[in-house]
């Protein structure tokens, strides 16, 4: 048996071999500009070697000079292929989409390149074109299993569910089979909320595919929706097992072992996120080293922020020890957490983000560099590394906070609640958002004025609140948080109590320390625990959380209970 070394050397003379052939063949071609062998030649070649570009090339220049020789169509068909898949999974979608089109214009019925451009189209969010290319597939070519398999992906990713779970199943009865196509047939119910389902489908994938890497991470997502943790690592920890490098793998078993408190675990495996490809952020080019966790007295470490807004705020819990052990710390956040960042740890040298970074940053010439949530593998290692201290870690403006609570006292006396009832998220904000209609039980509750937290559009809802209840939500139009952020902190800086869904509204009032009361779905963030009804990350905040998927009736009963017992104190 050929040892790994023996492997590599081979592979080494191959590589040496093809250059020399090259090198042959580019001879040839100086002589002769229109040998179309050696044109097609340096196409394989250059193929071997990866060198896309080089190869398409050379192939269409043998395909211009003989256009009917159909094994330099084919070769150049093969290599555009070749070179989207390189595209593809280098992330660089649209040049994959160009290459599948050009081998489509030399074979316009080719039903494979046809799914293969809508598999491709869908992974760029070009939906409705990739169900246009699933169509034209089947129609080339009404059995082919894979475009029965893609158009149910688009539809997928168009959220019309059922007609994609009806094409995935097409796909079964040609194949039963099709490892693939039961594991889209799980995510497709996984989309419907139907759980066991998609356990189901991708269990059976595992049972034809002992490898489907897919499955098992899908798998291990599907028993986390279910808050089933044992069963989701132990899912998570076979998809890695069979690929190492498995970076999505990697990145939800982080969700599950945070989740558990496994933290010093789930930070490491959660350092695999930037290799996600849809991971919301985008690696900074600075050129220090990375903090490794070294001595940090009389150095300078550069941090920058990432992922959304209620997430800087959210890991900025973990800046008040890194100021206290380095000689000086540089911050690149979001250009709306500038001004409270600067207020709020003294001595740090806060930048807004932007692209090219500000040069002023490249002047203060840092020692080390790190992302601000990488900061957690170093001072979030056990649950009694976080933070027990009520009064929270960032500051509002003092005078703007004391103009508006003086400003919303004159609602009457009572205690001022901020209330924020919809969840932004584009993927789970459904499930996290809670209907106003289940909010009126607290609404009418005596001794209490509310004040509108909700961002987005709510002007449909206050209305129908007070249609109801005759009770008016207080509306302060001079604040805006998507813009001002000083404004957003001031402004629940300024009140006595906030009652929130999960999203960025809860991350401010607990850096603030502000009592605030957060209502969860069944299936919560890892940020929250399993069972946990407070919050590791803000000591302010109790957590509620709603016990069956979906509803919320019985939830918001017991929050009114627990709130009208809260005011009479």
């Amino acid at each position: 048996m050929p040892t790994k070394n023996n492997r590599l050397h081979q592979q080494t003379n191959l590589g040496v071999r093809l250059v020399e052939l090259k090198s042959l063949a580019l001879k040839i071609l100086s002589v002769e500009p229109k040998n179309t062998d050696a044109l097609n030649s340096l196409g394989l070649i250059s193929m071997q070697l990866e060198l896309f570009d080089e190869a398409v090339s050379f192939f269409e220049q043998a395909h211009h000079i003989l256009p009917d020789r159909q094994d330099y169509i084919d070769n150049l068909i093969k290599c555009l292929e070749f070179y989207s898949k390189n595209m593809c999974g280098l992330g660089r979608l649209s040049v994959s989409i160009e290459m599948l089109e050009r081998a489509l214009i030399l074979s316009p019925d080719n039903a494979a390149i046809t799914c293969r451009l809508s598999f491709v189209l869908g992974l760029a969010n070009r939906n409705e074109e990739a169900l246009v290319a699933s169509e034209q597939a089947l129609l080339s070519d009404p059995k082919f299993v894979q475009a029965y398999e893609a158009r149910g992906l688009a539809l997928l990713g168009l959220n019309r569910i059922n007609p994609a779970i009806k094409s995935l199943k097409r796909a079964l009865e040609y194949n039963a089979i099709s490892a693939s196509a039961h594991t889209n047939l799980g995510l497709a119910y996984r989309a419907k909320g139907e759980t066991k389902g998609a356990i189901d489908c991708f269990k059976k994938a595992i049972s034809i595919d002992e490898n489907n890497t897919q499955a098992y991470n899908n798998l291990g997502v599907s028993f986390l929706d279910s808050n089933k943790l044992e069963q989701a690592e132990e899912a998570l920890r076979d998809a890695v097992a069979i690929d190492q490098d498995f970076a999505e793998a990697h990145f939800n078993l982080s969700r599950v072992m945070l989740m558990a408190e496994n933290f010093k675990a789930g930070w490491k495996h959660n350092e695999w996120r930037w290799l996600c490809s849809t991971f919301p952020s985008t690696w900074r080019e600075f050129p220090q080293s990375m903090w490794q966790g070294e001595d940090l007295r009389n150095k300078k470490i550069l941090v920058w922020s990432e992922q959304g807004i209620g997430d800087e705020i959210m890991f900025a819990n973990t800046l008040p020890e890194l100021i206290k052990n380095s000689g000086r710390v540089v911050m690149e956040c979001s250009d709306r957490l500038v001004p409270v960042f600067k207020r709020s740890f003294e001595g740090v040298h806060a930048f807004a983000r932007q692209d090219p970074p500000n040069s002023e940053i490249k002047t203060i010439n840092a020692d080390v560099q790190i992302p601000l949530g990488s900061i957690c593998n170093f001072y979030r290692k056990k649950a009694e590394d976080f933070p027990a201290v009520l009064g929270g870690y960032l500051k509002s403006d003092p005078k703007l906070t004391s103009k508006i609570k003086s400003h919303y006292s004159s609602l009457g006396s009572g205690i001022k609640v901020g209330i924020s009832w919809k969840s932004g998220n584009p993927i789970v904000g459904h499930e996290r958002s809670i209907p106003i209609e289940f909010w009126h039980e607290i609404f009418t509750l005596r001794g209490c004025h509310f004040i509108n937290l909700q961002y987005g559009e709510f002007e449909e809802d206050l209305k129908r609140v007070f249609e109801t209840t005759g009770v008016s939500i207080f509306q302060d139009n001079s604040i805006n948080p998507i813009n001002n952020a000083e404004d957003w902190f001031s402004q629940i800086g300024a009140l006595d109590h906030v009652i929130s869904v999960d999203n960025s509204t809860m991350q401010v009032s607990g850096s603030l320390g502000v009592p605030t009361w957060v209502l969860l779905s069944s299936t919560p963030e890892w940020r929250f625990g399993l069972n946990r009804s407070d919050h590791l990350w803000h000591p302010s905040v109790r957590v509620y959380r709603q016990r069956k998927k979906g509803e919320w009736g019985s939830l918001m009963k017991e929050v009114a209970l627990a709130f009208a017992s809260f005011i009479k104190r």
